[in-house]
């Protein structure tokens, strides 16, 4: 039995995307890009290209968010800092991870970016 013909018309020959990264969509630093993606409300700024340790970290994070109790600041970065510790990541990298975790969470409580990723599901009776 011979394969089914192709019936196809064929169409103009049209650009072929290429896979491979281009020198402008190479990374760049992170301590000086801010997101520019449409689907993103939070641009992730950093004040300083690194920080030496978590309590200068601490101290820029509370001077930027003076509208929030430095509990609340302390609390998610210790969060943030628990998170990107487990994962078994290098200090400096556990520091950047930490860092840009805790300024979406502080720019998600302090309002300046409104919570729009949440889902509020519908609650569903079981069939017995």
């Amino acid at each position: 039995m011979s394969p089914p013909a192709d019936n196809r018309k064929p169409s103009a020959a049209r650009p072929v995307k290429s896979l491979r990264r281009t020198p402008a969509a190479r990374r760049s630093d992170p301590a000086t890009t801010t997101t520019t993606m449409a689907s993103d409300p939070c641009p992730a700024r950093r004040c300083c290209p690194s920080h030496a340790d978590w309590t200068t970290l601490a101290q820029h994070l509370i001077d930027e968010f003076p509208e929030l109790a430095i509990d609340d600041v302390v609390r998610e970065l210790q969060i943030a800092r628990d998170a990107a510790e487990s994962t078994g990541l290098s200090d400096t990298d556990s520091l950047e991870t930490a860092e840009l975790i805790t300024r979406h969470q502080l720019h998600l409580l302090s309002g300046r970016v409104a919570d729009v990723a949440r889902l509020d599901p519908e609650q569903h009776e079981r069939r017995h």
